[in-house]
């Protein structure tokens, strides 16, 4: 119960920064704050319950990095009441991850089917849009605030294996990037492509194509030597252990 807690810390930390952020946007614009909110909120869930569930290392080190962008928020934003008790949960929840206490929370040994590197950065990406393009420091229009809301549904359609995921990451997210960046505030048409050229660039790696279409789909069946099936799947398929009928 109490490494649940040190893992749930960063989400109450998130929306507490989110809240500050409603009340007093300081430099960002509310558009902006909307966006900062959706993606630091998804992000931090993800690895929340990524950690909590099976102590993956990449959601610890997420859930650090998010901590981490708190810091930032508050350089935006002016100090007050509400400001002080998000930047003193900030301090309270990175101490409680880098405590060798919360090391128990992590797996130490890798995960025997766990996604590829590549598979995971782009799908992390894909959810990050909204932040990324909500951190820059200009006012965003509606193409902004498009484009950083179908870039996660792209990557939860890869990370789900649904049809069409694949194709979206290779040639959605960098085509839409080309062609909204024109009707884009300049500093997010940037940001913008940087992260449509990322996501399609790695979307075409190995490790991406085969985490979303296994080289063995479940369910399959393929041949082996009998003499490497178990005995009992040989007795129960009446064949020795060299393939003759008994």
């Amino acid at each position: 119960m109490r490494f649940t807690l040190i893992a749930a810390l960063p989400l109450a930390t998130v929306l507490v920064w989110v809240v500050a952020l409603m009340i007093e946007p300081g430099s960002y614009s509310q558009l902006s704050v909307l966006l900062i909110g959706i993606g630091i909120i998804a992000l931090t869930t993800i690895g929340t319950v990524a950690l909590v569930l099976v102590g993956s290392p990449w959601a610890y080190r997420l859930l650090i990095g998010m901590v981490g962008v708190t810091f930032l928020l508050a350089l935006a934003r002016p100090i007050d009441l509400i400001g002080v008790v998000a930047v003193a949960m900030s301090c309270i929840s990175l101490i409680a991850l880098l405590v060798p206490a919360a090391s128990r929370l992590v797996r130490k040994l890798p995960a025997a089917s766990g996604p590829p590197v590549l598979a995971l950065i782009v799908s992390l990406l894909g959810v990050s849009a909204p932040l990324l393009l909500g951190l820059v420091p200009y006012e965003p229009n509606g193409w902004v605030v498009f484009y950083a809301v179908i870039v996660p549904v792209f990557a939860f359609l890869y990370s789900r294996t649904i049809d069409g995921g694949l194709a979206l990451l290779r040639f959605g997210v960098p085509l839409l990037a080309l062609t909204m960046a024109p009707m884009m505030p300049l500093p997010h048409a940037m940001a913008a492509l940087v992260v449509g050229v990322t996501i399609g660039v790695i979307s075409w790696s190995n490790e991406v194509a085969v985490a979303f279409r296994p080289l063995i789909e479940k369910g399959t069946t393929y041949a082996i030597p009998p003499e490497l099936a178990p005995s009992e799947i040989l007795d129960q398929a009446g064949i020795d252990e060299h393939g003759r009928r008994k």
